[in-house]
This record gives C-alpha cells, sequence and structure tokens, in this order.
C-alpha cells in the first residue's frame, strides 16, 4: 500500500501539463492554459483543456476532467497504484509500501501469482510448440497450414497444449508454482482424482493487456472429438473478457497511426492480417463487443471499421456492434466479406494492396450498410420495411452528437425515399427512451409537445441549482473573508449561519453529502485544501470540484492594465456575490415548500389551520426574499 505521505508528495511533484503533454503532442499553450483535441472523443475544434494553475484538465466538450493521476490511468490503461508507480518513477519519487491487511495482502499475492503464472505457461506453451516433436508435428502444422510465418508465431507468442493430461500442471508444480494459482489462473482443474489442463491439445492464443503482460489465453481445439472448438481462459483477478481486446498491445500504435481500427472476429483473423502487412487490427475474443472494449480504441482513433463474414451470425453480430459503438460517439463503417470468406481466408488470396484497396472501397458507412440491406431484403414488403427504417431510426438515435444525427437523418430519409421530418419524429421516439443517458438527453432536440415539464420538477432543478451554487461558493472562496458593515466574516461561516438560522437543509441527498462532509472538514481544520477534492476518491465528487473550478475562457489579467477594459470578476465583490447566492438559496427553498404545501392542500379538501398558517408564513417570507434581490442585485 502507498502511504499517503507519498501519494501527496506524488501529487505536488506532477506538472500537469509535462504529463498530458507525454500523451498528446498537439498539446499548445493559450493564454493561462494549454488546448488540445480531446483523446476521449472525436471532434476537430480543440476543447480540451489543461490548467497547470489548477493542475486538472477539463473537456468542454464531453465534460471529462480529472488530475494527473486520472488522465494516466485513462490514456494508460493503468489501475490508480499503477498510475502512481508510473507517475513516481517519470519524477523519481522512491515509493516505500505500507504495511498491508490481511485482505489485501492476500488479494496482491493471489494477483501477482496469476500474473506469474500465466507469464510461465505463456512461454511453457511457447516451448512445446517450437521444440517439441508432438509441438511440432501437431501445433506447427496447423499454423503453417494456416500460412503463418515463423515470425508472426514468434511475434503473437503463439503455443501449443499437448495431450497429456495434466503436462502443464505436473511441470509447473515440479518449478515450485502453487497449485492455488494454477486454478485461480483456470489453468488447471483439481480434484480427488488428481490434476488436468484446460488447454491440452489446442494451439494457443495468449491474450495481453494494453502494457504486453499475458492476462490468459484462447485454445482452438485440434481434435474433432473436443465438444468446444474455441476456449477461453474464465475470469479472474487479472482477465476480465469485457475489457480486453486481442491484438491491440501488438496494433495499438498501427491504429494510432492509421486513424482506424479494424475489428474482426477471431484470433486467426487478427495474425492473419498482421501477416499480410494490415496491422491495426483487434478482436473481440470471440465475445459480444463491449462499451469497455470500444473506449479502449477510443484512447487511439475514432475511426472503427467492422470486418464480418457474409453469413447471417456476421450480420446480427455488425447490427449489434454499430449501435453500441455509435452509443460511444463513435464513426463507424463496415465490410462485409463475400459468402464463404472471412477476414483471415480472404487475406491469403489478395496481395497487401489489393487487400487495403477491397477494404477501402468496400468500407460502408453504417446508413449506406443498412439501407442496402432494407432494399435487397424488404423489396414490396411494407412490414419488413418498415421494421428496418425502425432500426435505422434506432441507431441514428444513439448518436450523442445532436447535430451529426440531425445530418445522418438527411442522408437517410433521401436513401430511404422516406420525409426527413418522419425519419426525425421515429428517431426523437428512440431518444425519448433513453432518457436514463445524459449524453444523449441533454444533446437531444426540444420536443415541447412529447416531453412536458411539470412545474414541481421546474422548481426541483431551481432548487438544485441554487444548491450547486452554494458548494461551488464553498470551494472555491470557503476561507475568504467577507466585510460587511457589522463585522468580518469567514465565507463558510455566513453561509452556515444562514442556512442553521433559517433550518435549511439541502434536498439533493448528494450535495447534502459533499455539504456533510464541507463541514466535518472546517471542524477539523481552519483551512479546507481545495484539493481535498480535485483528488478525491470518489470520482463524482472529484468531477463536481474539476467543473467548480474550470472555466473554459480565462480573462487575462493584461486587459485592464492594456487596454483599460474592465471584466466582472466575483471575487471583487464577493460579498454582493455570497449575499445573493443565500437569499437566492432561500427563495427557490420556500418556492419548493410553498409547491408541496400547494399539492397537498388540493389532495386534502379541508387542510388544517396550521398548514394555511405555514403557507401564510411563507408568502410573507418570499415577498421580504424577493425584495431584498430585487432591491440590492438587480
Amino acid at each position: 500500500m502507498i502511504p499517503k505521505e507519498t501519494i501527496d508528495l506524488i501529487f505536488e511533484s506532477c506538472v500537469i501539463e509535462q504529463v498530458v503533454g507525454s500523451y498528446l503532442p498537439d498539446l499548445k499553450k493559450k493564454g493561462t492554459n494549454y488546448w488540445a483535441c480531446c483523446p476521449f472523443h472525436n471532434e476537430k475544434t480543440p476543447s480540451f483543456s489543461v490548467s497547470p494553475t489548477k493542475g486538472i484538465y477539463k473537456c468542454f466538450g464531453c465534460g471529462k476532467g480529472g488530475n494527473s493521476v486520472n488522465f494516466v490511468m485513462e490514456l494508460g490503461g493503468f489501475t490508480y497504484p499503477e498510475a502512481l508507480r508510473e507517475l513516481a518513477k517519470k519524477y523519481n519519487i522512491e515509493i516505500e509500501e505500507k504495511e498491508l491487511t490481511p485482505d489485501q495482502i492476500d488479494r496482491a499475492n493471489k494477483r501477482d501469482g496469476i500474473y506469474l503464472i500465466s507469464s510461465y505457461a505463456n512461454k511453457f506453451f511457447q516451448k512445446e510448440l517450437l521444440d517439441s516433436l508432438e509441438g511440432k508435428l501437431v501445433g506447427l502444422s496447423y499454423f503453417n497450414q494456416r500460412g503463418f510465418s515463423k515470425e508472426i508465431i514468434k511475434k503473437f507468442q503463439l503455443g501449443y497444449s499437448p495431450k497429456q493430461k495434466d503436462a502443464l500442471t505436473k511441470q509447473a508444480i515440479k518449478d515450485s508454482y502453487q497449485k492455488e494459482f494454477l486454478e485461480e489462473s483456470g489453468l488447471s482443474f483439481f480434484n480427488e482424482k488428481g490434476s488436468a489442463d484446460r488447454f491440452r491439445e489446442r494451439v494457443i492464443f495468449p491474450i495481453h493487456n494494453y502494457s504486453g503482460k499475458v492476462l490468459g489465453f484462447g485454445g482452438r481445439a485440434l481434435n474433432p472429438k473436443n465438444k468446444a472448438k474455441y476456449l477461453n481462459s474464465p475470469e479472474n483477478l487479472i482477465y476480465h473478457k469485457s475489457k480486453v481486446l486481442y491484438g491491440l498491445y501488438f496494433s495499438k500504435s498501427e491504429i494510432a497511426k492509421q486513424n482506424n481500427c479494424y475489428i474482426v472476429e477471431g484470433y486467426t483473423d487478427v495474425v492473419s492480417m498482421h501477416q499480410s502487412g494490415i496491422e491495426n487490427v483487434v478482436s473481440a475474443s470471440g465475445t459480444a463487443l463491449s462499451s469497455e472494449q470500444v473506449n479502449l480504441i477510443g484512447r487511439l482513433t475514432k475511426n472503427i471499421t467492422l470486418l464480418f463474414d457474409g453469413d447471417d451470425a456476421g450480420l446480427r453480430a455488425s447490427f449489434k456492434s454499430i449501435d453500441l459503438i455509435l452509443k460511444e460517439g463513435m464513426n463507424v463503417k463496415i465490410v462485409m466479406f463475400p459468402k464463404g470468406e472471412d477476414p483471415d481466408s480472404y487475406s491469403k488470396k489478395l496481395s497487401q494492396k489489393e487487400y487495403l484497396k477491397f477494404l477501402s472501397e468496400k468500407g460502408k458507412d453504417f446508413i449506406q450498410y443498412k439501407t442496402e440491406l432494407l432494399n435487397k431484403t424488404s423489396k414490396n414488403e411494407p412490414s419488413v420495411r418498415v421494421k428496418h427504417i425502425k432500426d435505422i431510426a434506432r441507431s441514428i438515435s444513439m448518436i450523442p452528437d445532436r447535430l451529426l444525427r440531425s445530418e445522418y437523418c438527411k442522408l437517410s430519409s433521401s436513401l430511404l425515399d422516406l420525409s426527413e421530418e418522419d425519419l426525425l419524429k421515429e428517431v426523437s421516439v428512440f431518444l425519448q427512451g433513453k432518457q436514463s443517458n445524459p449524453r444523449i438527453r441533454n444533446s437531444s432536440p426540444e420536443n415541447h409537445s412529447s416531453a412536458q415539464i411539470n412545474n414541481s420538477e421546474i422548481k426541483s432543478t431551481l432548487l438544485d441549482s441554487c444548491e450547486r451554487e452554494i458548494l461551488r461558493l464553498l470551494i472555491n472562496y470557503g476561507d475568504r473573508i467577507l466585510e460587511f458593515e457589522e463585522g468580518k466574516i469567514k465565507v463558510s461561516e455566513f453561509i452556515f449561519d444562514e442556512l442553521n438560522h433559517d433550518k435549511i437543509n439541502f434536498s439533493n441527498e448528494f450535495y447534502r453529502s459533499v455539504l456533510g462532509e464541507y463541514k466535518s472538514l472546517t471542524s477539523d481544520s481552519e483551512v479546507i485544501n481545495i484539493n481535498h477534492f480535485l483528488q478525491h476518491n470518489n470520482d463524482e465528487i472529484q468531477q463536481l470540484a474539476i467543473s467548480f473550478v474550470s472555466k473554459k475562457h480565462e480573462i487575462s489579467s493584461r486587459w485592464e492594465d492594456l487596454h483599460q477594459i474592465f471584466t466582472g470578476d466575483e471575487t471583487k465583490n464577493l460579498e454582493i456575490t455570497i449575499e445573493k447566492a443565500v437569499l437566492s438559496l432561500k427563495q427557490a427553498y420556500i418556492k419548493s415548500e410553498i409547491s408541496k404545501i400547494n399539492l397537498q392542500m388540493k389532495e386534502d379538501e379541508d387542510p388544517s389551520i396550521q398548514i394555511i398558517s405555514k403557507l401564510n408564513k411563507l408568502n410573507k417570507a418570499l415577498v421580504v426574499i424577493n425584495k431584498l434581490l430585487g432591491r440590492n442585485f438587480n
């Protein structure tokens, strides 16, 4: 476990523009901040900002934000401790680990043990393939039949697991590796009768993580009696199949260089394409494509081309993958191979130049791809045609960018011989069903007729906004001193006194928890360090704090000196800013309470005197608050 003092030293030592700049070569200084095109979403105009003074990054396009450690975790594919160690190495900081709890020690030991046995097994399988008689006769013959060269076999570290039922297990135990790790990794089975290898009599495809460590294996059966043709390692502490892409370690530099990633179905497809000279290719390891896998590619490029067999299974897989890729804000094209062909077999029939030409010419935009299928299959059947149109509308609705959705509606309407208005309506229907997705909800077109918002929701939103503003002021200026005629007082003390006086509790549960944490910090310490929130271990709190300190446009202090142009600055009139925010919160709170009582009175035919009296008091208080806001701040 890394001590807190060392973590603090790492954070203090990090120069965020250096950390980000090592991943983003286009990072350039503009004003007080640095700017680049965001690595987390596709954009042409830079909206990704790095603030050296605050030690944070923030994208004003997709909303991603964080500090140096977050950035290294996201772009480097590291865990939190791994990112800390990576940065410690960069800034020559020595890490002395603290004593871990028994559970932490056990988990760390298991992870290390699985990594070690996976690396050992990988070497064992390679040795069996290249050095043993059985490996050469069976495994190497299979790879040779596939047309794999010796160089490509060594590059992908391909191997062979012998027919003997426990060859790996016996050798590993003989070499002092523990049964526990063999079992945890899924390489071996143990019972009262003895042990057995999971991958016996199979050719082996090791699966690497982003930085090249072996996480697990895929094995293809060579004995036709085997029930499962392909077998993968089970999920464990280091291997999660939905978060790994086969071949990414070998392909990542070429994916970034070509600004495009080909996704194929199988291991052999990846290896064959590399042998054909096309290296920007990965596979989902025989599983359905996941959002985590798409985001792994998104670190390198925003362009994906799906390569699928021309059979029905290929068609179904392509349809599912298209929507997922679009939902993650990526661009997608599809290449379907001739019937009976796949990326592996077809790569052997064409030269590299011919194959690249085929991929380029046959790559179709998802709209073109789906409309061609519609025209092929529906013909004069209206019900089938409507089903396909709805499918296209659903795919368009997955796109987070509103303008891009609009452009696809224009293109699709002409290809489908359908009015743009009808298609837009159909897309809107799907959008309304995705309100749980904030990226889509925030960018969807307004539709007042289909999405009426009642008054209580508006008031609730107003109250949330006022509570959020109070938190923003506390986190930014909590320790500043306000000077009123009555005397001086800290911002945090003034706000807490006002809230306590009127017995106001935050209605938003999340904001209430952050306010509670702020209060507990003030009781423990005289000064609140903003880094407590910017480096918070709760990601939601950290993102909130980053949004509070991030500004899209920073005004240079030289403007006033050079041009005598004076810009608004809330810190110059902080007393007014704070007082207005507190009064606005009280106003929103009273309106919310009045709304609740009015609703209650509608339900109760004979409301009590206490309810009526409370309503009168609230209305009088609202008049006073409105006057104070109008007189002092308009």
